[in-house]
């Protein structure tokens, strides 16, 4: 592409005009740090709507962990946040519209997160009945293992669990069964969503054609598909865990690097890259 001078005694656009040039192509970049790296730079230029987006989720967060510990139900809390992994894609495809805005030399507004849910296909819609259905199984069968261990009575998050021999075998045995069962749904929820959802947003794929894609990229990239599924869930729960506010920067940050990694393996939204 060539650039031409403008004449002399042309007027330059100022800086409170703040255009955003168009990002070039580049070559694909296979690495979990770069990625995180470009979500935090597209963060850092829609801060103010991407924060006031994620916002949103906090406040429901927020509210389902006041619920639970005021009725001493806090060991409800780990299918809750682990639950969210398996969704949180489908949940904020609003971003996966403002990267690309980002890329093409826009500015996103904070409507483009919005309109980025409504963007929506067919395809889209089945992959967030299957998302939610995983979700509502994983929830439902941890309640029916907590009550296998703890029958209907709260448990308040005191030393008691830890110091009472019964109620700490208990405990290792809800975490253990509930978390095999939760990895299980997650894993799957990965390898179908983690670029069967831009697949779908910006290529219009079809829902199986879209899913197809998605699996076989995974798997030609094992070791650095679980290095970028451990990331993204680690970042996560432990955000949730353990400052929930913080998530007003983390869930922006990761779905911008999530875009990232498929700008990386779709390149210019071709074939994956090897």
């Amino acid at each position: 592409m060539t650039h031409t001078l403008p004449p002399a005694g042309a007027s330059h656009p100022g800086p409170e005009e703040n255009i955003i040039m168009p990002r070039p192509l580049h070559a694909p970049v296979l690495s979990v740090r770069h990625w995180l790296a470009a979500g935090w730079r597209d963060y850092r230029a829609t801060a103010g709507i991407s924060s006031g987006f994620s916002l949103l989720f906090v406040l429901v967060g927020a509210f389902a962990v006041w619920g639970l510990l005021r009725h001493d139900l806090a060991l409800l809390l780990f299918p809750l946040f682990g639950g969210f992994v398996v969704v949180a894609p489908i949940l904020v495809t609003g971003y996966q519209r403002a990267a690309r805005l980002l890329r093409q030399g826009q500015r996103p507004r904070f409507s483009d997160l919005l309109l980025g849910i409504r963007e929506g296909t067919p395809g889209i819609w089945f992959l967030t009945f299957l998302l939610g259905l995983g979700y509502l199984i994983w929830i439902t069968d941890a309640l029916i293992i907590y009550g296998i261990y703890f029958g209907q009575r709260p448990l308040p998050l005191d030393g008691t669990l830890l110091s009472d021999p019964v109620l700490r075998g208990d405990l290792l045995g809800y975490l253990l069964y509930g978390g095999l069962l939760g990895l299980g749904i997650a894993a799957m929820g990965f390898v179908v969503a983690v670029f069967g959802i831009p697949l779908i947003l910006h290529q219009r794929l079809g829902f199986i054609h879209a899913v197809n894609r998605s699996v076989i990229t995974v798997f030609r990239h094992p070791l650095l598909m679980l290095r970028w599924a451990l990331t993204l869930a680690a970042a996560t729960l432990l955000t949730l865990s353990l400052a929930l506010p913080l998530l007003v920067v983390v869930l922006p940050v990761l779905a911008y690097a999530s875009y990232a990694a498929y700008d990386a393996l779709f390149p210019a939204g071709g074939s994956p890259a090897d």
